[in-house]
């Protein structure tokens, strides 16, 4: 174990020391918010219905395509690393094995994306605070569970707010915009 992953670990064991059976619960609560991006689909569904929330949503949709294909496509499986309680043994577990790689965290990089939309279109700054609590406790959760790296989770954040920065610039696109007149065409035929 080299010693960047050795210090990783150390923070994870450190973070285990807090574990009560409440907060346990709660984590596990926590990050199934994340769990095949539901949460976050259905809160784009109530976007896309709300004619305030609209373009929020669609700038949300492009950044998690993105999220697809850089989180779950190249990055972890190109990186490889395999989780922490994998490469420790850690047999004290809350929710079950996971399949994929590590590196970096889905659950961050998309909670991140969706406050970072929040943040720079949203009108409430009640709900971008409230959305970047929620965030922040999931990308915790994932360090509670023993199921990411600290520079997973660091880097999924990193990963979602710029990812969403670039999806407001597609968004904003001659091309995206020509692209989305021809769908809206087609349907109307």
């Amino acid at each position: 174990m080299n010693y960047l992953q050795g210090l990783e670990i150390n923070i994870l064991n450190a973070i285990q020391t807090l574990r009560t059976p409440q907060l346990d619960d709660a984590m596990i609560t926590v990050t199934s918010l994340g769990n095949g991006a539901i949460f976050w689909i259905s809160l784009l569904v109530v976007f896309f219905t709300s004619k305030a929330y609209k373009k929020i949503a669609e700038i949300i949709t492009i950044s998690f395509i993105l999220n697809i294909i850089v989180v779950n496509i190249l990055l972890k499986i190109s990186v490889g690393r395999v989780r922490p309680y994998e490469a420790v043994g850690f047999t004290n577990l809350l929710i079950g094995h996971l399949s994929d790689n590590s590196f970096p965290s889905g659950h961050t990089s998309y909670a991140f994306s969706f406050v970072t939309a929040l943040i720079i279109l949203g009108k409430s700054k009640l709900l971008s605070w409230y959305m970047g609590v929620i965030a922040i406790l999931i990308a915790f959760s994932r360090l509670y569970l023993y199921v990411h790296y600290p520079s997973d989770v660091l880097v999924g954040g990193i990963i979602g707010i710029i990812l969403t920065k670039l999806a407001i610039k597609i968004y904003q696109s001659n091309v995206y915009n020509k692209f989305k007149r021809n769908i809206i065409y087609k349907a109307k035929k």
